[in-house]
């Protein structure tokens, strides 16, 4: 058979894995002195994973470095007493590899080499403030952050400004673009490094709120010279050198922080857009509009990386579940994107090191076609008081729930799935779908509601309730109070491929009961057989 028949490895980034280096690797967990083997861990663990890229925070916000920067500080470097246990051991150690002749960047980049792993270092874009009598001790900000409260963007009028730090430095000051040039021409240049990722989401905008034109002409224009800066160190190393720029996945969102992305791409300043739902770190959305970005690349060399968040926070999960993330993966090949990644600063849904669980999921993630006929369960957004919830002000996130039930007055949610589920069912393929509504407060036999899916109503026939009123598990009394209402749906009430609409009324309202009634969860759990007639757990004994 001819070898073109087969699949061939990817030529490019495809399914990344953001490390922050820090939480879930040796720098924080493993005491003094390191090896270099102790170091590369984190690199190790990805080898035959389905992970191809790391992403590697070698950068803190404060700007000090966790390599033997050449322009930077390194993690202690300008600290005399330490005031953070594990930041101190971080630095310690970061500051024991370099004295014994090993330049922990370095010990990464040939450590991916080495195992077919493409290694591009991370860079904040901007700086966050700060004074050495508060954060001198933690070692995470330079002499350059302490020495220039200057160049922080301060208060200001616009109400945005209460959901960000007017300590973040602005990049109209040329001091301060040129101090981060620096650095992210040394990854490019000192290093055999595959590219750079520069962050765009956070402290941002990178000046107040009012000046964003003016940064647009200025973003541009750096990252032109970075781009010149990645040219030269491909010839000199005989390299590609990447520019991924990460970024929100909105264009409403870029043209509020000021960010030219279509200058960026049809000048061919960046090579890829990794684009997350928001900025900073928000609850799991397995639904960002990534359309914006896969047509402005169309008929380019730039590509569109999804960038998912994994953050569940609920009583018996603190992340996302393996089919909660096929289902992110599935939404954004559905939506065209060229790759897709975890995006949290560590991922660690059962702890670290990994186990089986976590080989499991990486290893379908770059395969749409494998993950066709996964398990998925499909959620809408929700941010309830235990999940960190991102920033508000930026176009283009999904709406969220919980939202409140009104007598009369239908909510209506959005339920993205990516599953052909007539055409698997056809084939005797799908073992069972189910939407589930989860209500907060109210009993079903005191309460009338109405659940529609796509205009239809689904019928009590179809419906087993779950009671969550006061129900006891190992971790205490779930909460909130309430009722699951879980319609095990038949064909003729299927999901359809892309958008689909739930609606859920209070047709009427118990009138003995004051508190408020709640829309907490909407979610579409989608299970399937391997084959026809093949179940998975044949016998009972």
């Amino acid at each position: 058979m001819n070898r073109r028949n087969f699949p061939q490895p990817p030529t490019e980034p495809r399914v990344f894995m953001f490390d922050d280096g820090r939480h879930a690797a040796s720098l924080y967990q493993f005491e003094p002195p390191l090896a270099p083997g102790d170091f590369t861990l984190n690199v190790d663990q990805l080898v035959d994973s389905g992970v191809d890229t790391l992403i590697y925070f070698a950068v803190l916000e404060g700007g000090v470095a966790m390599y033997d920067s050449r322009v930077a500080q390194k993690w202690g470097d300008n600290v005399s007493k330490w005031t953070h246990t594990v930041w101190y051991r971080a630095g310690r150690n970061i500051q024991q590899l370099v004295a014994d002749g090993h330049d922990p960047l370095k010990l990464l980049c040939d450590r991916c080499h080495e195992k077919g792993i493409w290694f591009i270092p991370s860079n904040p874009v901007t700086l966050s403030g700060g004074d050495r009598a508060t954060d001198g001790g933690l070692g995470r900000k330079s002499d350059f952050v302490y020495d220039h409260p200057e160049f922080e963007v301060g208060e200001e009028d616009d109400p945005r400004a209460s959901d960000v730090s007017p300590t973040r430095f602005s990049f109209l000051h040329p001091e301060v673009r040129e101090e981060r040039f620096r650095v992210s021409e040394e990854l490019l240049s000192r290093y055999e490094t595959d590219g750079v990722e520069l962050n765009m989401t956070d402290f941002v905008p990178f000046c107040k709120f009012s000046e964003v034109e003016q940064l647009a002409p200025v973003m541009t224009k750096w990252i032109r010279n970075l781009r010149s800066v990645a040219l030269k160190a491909e010839q000199e190393q005989g390299r590609r050198k990447r520019i991924y720029a990460r970024i929100p996945a909105h264009p409403d969102a870029w043209r509020v922080l000021g960010y030219d992305v279509p200058t960026w791409v049809s000048e061919k300043l960046v090579d890829g857009l990794i684009c997350q739902p928001g900025l900073t770190q928000g609850p799991v959305d397995q639904d960002p509009d990534l359309s914006g970005a896969v047509d402005l690349v169309r008929g380019t060399e730039c590509r569109v990386l999804a960038a998912f968040q994994n953050l569940l926070g609920r009583q018996r999960k603190q992340y996302a579940t393996p089919p909660m993330i096929w289902a992110a993966a599935a939404n954004a090949y559905a939506q065209g994107v060229d790759g897709f990644g975890i995006a949290d600063a560590h991922w660690t849904p059962n702890g670290w090191p990994w186990g089986h669980d976590e080989y499991q999921t990486l290893r379908l993630l770059g395969h749409p076609e494998m993950l066709a006929t996964a398990d998925k369960l499909y959620r809408v957004r929700s941010e309830t008081r235990s999940v960190t919830k991102g920033s508000t002000w930026a176009p283009g996130v999904s709406p969220s729930l919980p939202q409140t039930l009104i007598e009369g007055e239908p909510v209506a949610v959005r339920l993205r799935i990516s599953d052909e589920l007539q055409r698997w069912h056809a084939l005797e393929r799908v073992e069972s779908v189910c939407l589930r509504v989860r209500l907060t407060g109210l009993e079903p036999s005191l309460n009338d509601v109405r659940i529609e899916l796509n205009g239809q109503q689904l019928p009590d026939s179809i419906l087993q309730l779950n009671d969550l009123t006061y129900r006891l598990i190992s971790t205490g009394a779930v909460g909130p109070y309430g009722y699951v209402y879980e319609y095990h749906l038949t064909p003729e009430y299927y999901p359809k491929p892309g958008h689909n609409t739930v609606q859920i009324t209070l047709v009427k309202r118990d009138p003995n009961i004051e508190n408020p009634f709640e829309v907490y969860d909407v979610d579409c759990a989608i299970r399937y057989r391997v084959h026809r007639h093949f179940k998975r757990e044949p016998i009972d004994y």
